[in-house]
């Protein structure tokens, strides 16, 4: 961050940013929890850190950004308040000042933690010198790479700490600055340090010329970029959660969770879900703020898995566990147990599949099963199978 404008970007906590941090504060205790165990050490970086607070523009109040979110939850929980080392990097010096005073306050109140690291530097200088004093090799690291435009999202810098064991990365991709850069000419240095190498800048600037389809050079910009974080990076899961514009019927950017297990694949997807909502229903994998668009995602959601799921036992009963565990981390599967469970749930009131209890053998239909506040649930431990 380098200008006044990015300051501004802290004077207005809009809803989006507002989901963002509310991901990211779900996420965190999940992959902390997972990882903590043997280990020393964990560590949290924000490349992007802003000021630590933002501001509501209407009302004045002030709420916390993601690093003093990130210390909260540190704070809360006595082991990670002695394993998770914490980084905050930012290059504007007046949000710096800002950083350094709120996050040292927290700390000050919070002496059981670690004590964090605030560091006046850009995203790319800072992590790879940390890099270079690790010898390459990071202990299990959350990166966090949210810049307010384009510039500085290091591809290369991103790829060096995902090289290290079970690292992940949260990524703010800024499509809309893409689609401006990407009309430059010549071919811009900050796409090239976006794609990482002049070779996949110069071919996504190529591709975006076939067409004048905004649907589908939004596409092609977004394929591009995972592609390289699939192939490069070697992130085998990766979901990318849409975000509408405010005020215009298209996309402002995505929220792209990359990570090398299935496991994180599967939490960050229910995660996300539960954050997302369309103009017609809550849950899903995007943050629609205006109104219906002709948006199709790169991957195929609107497939009909009820009809898959019908195909699949086709050849004999499933326990349910396997659409909500096992399908769930397929890498190119970006539907989460709650979708499974609304498909198997509308199958079985369409009288299409029956439940059957946990031993596989007697019927256990929706009046026999446990409802909490009035809602009809659907174990994973239960059967199912084609209605005969």
């Amino acid at each position: 961050m380098s200008n006044s404008k990015d300051r501004e970007h802290f004077e207005n906590y809009r809803q989006q940013t507002r989901v963002k941090h509310e991901i990211l504060a779900a996420y965190l205790p999940a992959y902390f929890h997972i990882l903590k165990q043997g280990r020393n050490t964990l560590n949290f970086i924000d490349g992007f850190a802003g000021r630590g607070t933002y501001t509501e523009e209407k009302t004045g109040e002030t709420f916390e950004g993601s690093p003093l979110r990130a210390l909260k939850l540190l704070a809360q929980n006595e082991d990670f308040a002695k394993q998770v080392s914490t980084v905050f990097i930012e290059s504007d010096p007046i949000l710096f000042d800002q950083l350094n005073e709120n996050v040292r306050a927290f700390y000050d109140e919070n002496p059981k933690i670690r004590k964090p690291e605030c560091f006046h530097d850009t995203f790319s200088n800072r992590v790879n010198k940390i890099l270079d004093e690790a010898d390459g090799k990071l202990p299990p690291t959350f990166l966090f790479v949210d810049p307010c435009g384009v510039s500085g999202a290091s591809f290369n810098t991103i790829r060096r700490v995902m090289d290290c064991d079970k690292c992940e990365v949260f990524i703010f991709f800024n499509i809309d600055g893409v689609r401006r850069i990407a009309g430059l000419k010549p071919l811009s240095n900050v796409l090239i340090e976006l794609m990482g190498t002049n070779e996949r800048a110069q071919k996504l600037y190529d591709d975006l010329r076939t067409t004048n389809d905004v649907r589908k050079r939004e596409q092609i910009i977004l394929e591009h970029y995972l592609t390289a974080v699939k192939e490069d990076i070697g992130a085998k899961y990766l979901i990318p959660f849409r975000v509408e514009h405010e005020d215009q019927q298209k996309t402002s950017h995505y929220l792209i969770h990359a990570t090398k297990h299935p496991l994180g694949f599967k939490i960050m997807k229910d995660v996300m879900w539960r954050r997302g909502h369309s103009q017609d229903q809550a849950g899903g994998l995007e943050l629609r703020q205006k109104g219906r668009t002709n948006f199709i995602p790169l991957f195929d959601n609107s497939a009909d898995i009820k009809q898959e799921i019908l195909d699949t036992l086709k050849v004999g009963l499933r326990r349910v566990s396997v659409f909500y565990e096992q399908w769930t981390m397929r890498p190119d599967d970006l539907r989460c147990e709650a979708a499974y469970r609304q498909a198997l749930l509308e199958l079985e009131a369409a009288g299409q599949i029956e439940v059957l209890d946990k031993n596989g053998t007697n019927v256990k239909g929706a009046e026999a099963r446990p409802k909490p506040k009035g809602k009809l649930t659907l174990a994973k431990d239960y059967f199912v199978r084609l209605r005969t």
